[in-house]
């Protein structure tokens, strides 16, 4: 692309303090959630507090990704420019098996997106998903296909 018409760019999330540690983890291949370390209970969106007890700087927490679909969605044109090539896609609402819901690409084995409506992978709400990591310009998002 010329400098007059640059690459179309996916959007990336903005770390901030909050957040920052979730985003490390994803980049090492870590799936993280803030844990209450007073009352236990499973945290998202990220915080600095504890949303029942008040309990302050709840601890990241590895957990293993794996959920079931709670929605899903089909993206078709139109889209954003970087995305054309992409569609059909599939986004998901995942609920992981500690009770916080996530949103995430449905991709392959290798974390790569799939071109696909969900009909042929037999995705359906419910479903068993396994976490993957897919690759977007850079940023590692956090993304599922389904379980075998």
């Amino acid at each position: 692309m010329s400098a007059a018409n640059p690459a179309p760019s996916f959007p990336i999330p903005v770390p901030d303090a909050d957040t920052q540690p979730f985003w490390d983890g994803c980049a090492r291949g870590e799936l993280l959630i803030q844990r209450c370390a007073s009352c236990g209970r499973w945290l998202w969106q990220p915080r600095p507090i504890c949303s029942r007890c008040q309990t302050p700087d709840p601890p990241w927490t590895r957990v293993s990704g794996a959920g079931t679909v709670a929605s899903w969605t089909v993206i078709r044109p139109p889209t954003l420019a970087a995305y054309s090539e992409l569609v059909p896609f599939v986004v998901l609402l995942v609920q992981l098996d500690e009770g916080v819901r996530l949103l995430g690409y449905l991709v392959d084995e290798r974390g790569d997106l799939l071109r696909t409506d969900g009909v042929a992978e037999g995705l359906a709400m419910g479903s068993r998903v396994v976490l993957r990591f897919h690759d977007q310009a850079g940023t590692i998002l956090p993304s599922w296909t389904l379980a075998v």
